[in-house]
Parts: C-alpha cells; sequence; structure tokens
C-alpha cells in the first residue's frame, strides 16, 4: 500500500484557487476538508493533481478549464431587457447572482437597455491555479 494519494482515499487538505489573472476565486482558509478522492466532489483536475502526493506535502499546479469547470456554451447565454429585471427590483451589477426558474445565472455584462446573463458556471473556460497542502491521507 503507498503512502501517497490514490483514488479511493479520504485526504484532508487546505487549498487556494487562483484564475489566470492571479486574483483568488477560492481560499480555503476556515480550516481543512476531508474529501474521497474520486467521489466527484472536486472538480477532476484538482483531485488528478493531488494524486500522488504525500501527507506534509505542498503542490501548485494549473487545470485547463476540460478539467476544471468546462468551457463556456454559447448556448447558456442570454440577453434581456434591462425593464424586465427593473420589473421584479433587480438592479443588475456584473457578477450578480440571478434566481430563475431555469436556476442561477449570473450578470455577465450591462448595456443601456440590455443585460446579458449566464447559466455557465462563472468560472467556465478559466485557466485554473490550485496550491494544495495536504493535512492527511486516510488510506482506503
Amino acid at each position: 500500500m503507498s503512502d501517497t494519494i490514490e483514488i479511493g482515499d479520504t485526504v484532508t487538505f487546505t487549498y487556494e484557487g487562483q484564475i489566470a489573472d492571479g486574483s483568488t476565486f477560492h481560499l480555503h482558509d476556515d480550516g481543512p476538508i476531508a474529501i474521497e478522492i474520486g467521489s466527484g466532489e472536486l472538480v477532476k483536475g484538482l483531485e488528478s493533481g493531488m494524486l500522488g502526493m504525500e501527507e506534509g506535502g505542498e503542490k501548485e499546479f494549473k487545470v485547463s478549464p476540460a478539467d476544471g469547470y468546462g468551457e463556456i456554451n454559447l448556448d447558456l447565454i442570454q440577453t434581456v431587457e434591462a425593464e424586465m429585471l427593473k420589473e421584479t427590483d433587480i438592479t443588475p451589477e456584473v457578477g450578480m447572482v440571478i434566481q430563475t426558474s431555469y436556476g442561477n445565472c449570473h450578470v455577465t455584462e450591462i448595456k443601456d437597455d440590455t443585460v446579458e446573463i449566464s447559466y455557465n458556471h462563472p468560472l467556465a473556460g478559466e485557466n485554473l491555479t490550485y496550491s494544495v497542502k495536504i493535512v492527511n491521507i486516510q488510506k482506503k
């Protein structure tokens, strides 16, 4: 049995995630989390990047959109009339999440009379960098 992370192991770790421009999208600083590797609870690239790491190990690695939150699907982007949102007492701001009958979307662009919304994950299409520190490995 290996002392390194394998599929099925429960791994306790902390991590920071950044997008290509260097801004942080996630900083897990409220204590480590424990996840079973291969359970699908994490994006594919984060799980695969941890494979082979040892307890106490630290690693930084990049994850492509295909192994992260997916590529941007243009079919999931819509333009709506700004007036429609005003009627529901919503003052749109870029990045704002709006609950709709089709699920949550986020505002990606605001023009004079229209608002662009996207049902893609906010990190879709982004190249990601993860910095991971392994706290504990519980073998399967």
